[in-house]
């Protein structure tokens, strides 16, 4: 597995031109990961920075720049923070630079920070290539906050699910060049900016517990909340911090009376529901009742995993989400198997598909594009033609999902560098 930074090294280097010029300053560097294989991304450098063979420090997009010296030129440019290109919490995004490769008009999409080795290894005190430098260097995966259309958490996110979080696919290139043979299917589905959701059934003590699941968090089922308590005389205690012991509780002005959480018997709760959109969308797109009896009925232990969008959900917090006005929506894209006691993904050669399970229980589910390209570029131009066919109708998406169709040999993210940089 690629890590957020890695030592890499130099394999390529591309002039890059404007208006059928060189350009004098920078040109595109392709490297490789310390496995071997190669990165499908392109990254501008400055030009006589680097040479083939030399090594590299490689920080990938979606990860956040700590404010330590070694990146000011990237958080404080000039020692003017507002000319950063960096998203929120100094996040690596893609930059559009309006030059193009020779024979080609296409603006460059630059994806990631590159750093000489050497100028990190002075920077640290010692070869960066012994260790795993992203605690070193304080770099931080970016993850928008559960905030919006979030209720009340039961727990951790289940140990026997996997996160969605979706490896990209350009630090994937080698793998892919090998599966594009001709003849291997892949599905190619839209991928909407929202929020993971998993919904799962799966048998405890031969009872079947179903489970609602963000992110990284699990739900509870029913979204109420305890707002205060009445006593026999309708005196009202509501929450309440103990100043001297900082004992949580709930107190009584009239009374003077504090009570702990576990001196409430005698008292009445009051109830109020709370809006929880994972929640909610599991019921009322009937994903629970009609997936437990589905489950029942096949003796199945499923996990559905899908996405959450729409209006209140911000994804990514990209404004320009072209699904971000609609009403709330859950499309499943995929079905777990969970009879071995982890979750498994169920391709199209498995009975129990994605497409059979949700034409079933009337969910909405991505219905995808298939192809069996013969090259790696080939599968590109492909997704590219999905990402510009929606422009064409107005929506610059978030990108496509790639995954073998047949088979788990694949499962990865296709972004749209124009979607990115556009934040």
């Amino acid at each position: 597995m690629i890590k957020p930074v890695e030592i890499v090294e130099v394999n390529k280097i591309i002039p890059v031109y404007k208006n059928g010029e060189e350009a004098n300053s920078i040109q595109v560097i392709n490297f490789k990961f310390k496995n071997g294989d190669e990165c499908g991304y392109n990254v501008i450098a400055q030009k006589g920075l680097y040479e083939i063979g030399s090594k590299a420090c490689y920080i990938q997009p979606d990860y956040c720049l700590s404010d330590i010296g070694l990146f000011n030129s990237f958080t404080m440019p000039d020692n003017d923070p507002k000319k950063s290109r960096l998203g929120k919490n100094n996040r690596v995004r893609a930059i559009k630079f309006n030059f193009s490769f020779a024979e080609s008009t296409d603006p460059i999409y630059s994806f990631g920070v590159l750093l000489p080795k050497s100028e990190v290894d002075s920077f640290i005190g010692k070869d960066s290539d012994t260790d795993d430098i992203t605690e070193i260097l304080g770099i931080t995966k970016y993850e928008e906050p559960e905030t919006a259309g979030s209720g009340l958490i039961a727990g951790d996110f289940p140990s026997f699910l996997y996160k969605t979080d979706e490896e990209n696919y350009s630090n994937l290139k080698s793998r892919v060049m090998k599966l594009c043979d001709g003849n291997t299917v892949f599905g190619v589905t839209i991928k909407h900016d929202g929020s993971s959701h998993t919904t799962y059934f799966k048998l405890i003590d031969g009872e079947y517990k179903v489970g609602v699941c963000s992110r990284s968090l699990e739900k509870k089922l029913e979204q109420k909340a305890i707002t205060n308590y009445f006593d026999a005389n309708n005196n009202n205690y509501h929450k309440y911090i103990n100043p001297e012991t900082k004992e949580k509780g709930w107190y009584c002005d009239a009374l003077n009376d504090f009570r702990t959480n576990e001196e409430l018997d005698s008292l009445t709760p009051i109830f109020v529901d709370v809006k929880d959109s994972w929640v909610d969308l599991a019921y009322s797109s009937g994903l629970i009742d009609k997936g437990l009896e589905y489950c029942k009925t096949h003796g199945l232990e499923l996990a559905f995993r899908g996405e959450i969008y729409g209006q209140g959900l911000k994804g990514s917090g990209n404004k320009y989400n072209p699904d971000s006005n609609k009403k709330q929506t859950l499309r499943m894209f995929g079905i777990d198997n969970l009879s071995e006691g982890f979750s498994k993904r169920l391709n199209y050669s498995s009975e129990f598909n994605l497409e059979t399970v949700c034409v079933a229980l009337g969910l909405e589910y991505t219905k995808p594009e298939l192809v069996k390209p013969s090259s790696y570029e080939e599968l590109c131009q492909f997704c590219d033609s999905i990402i510009a066919k929606e422009k064409e109708q107005g929506r610059v998406i978030e990108g496509v999902v790639i995954r073998t169709h047949f088979s788990n040999d694949l499962s990865c993210k296709y972004m749209n560098p124009e979607y990115d940089a556009k934040k």
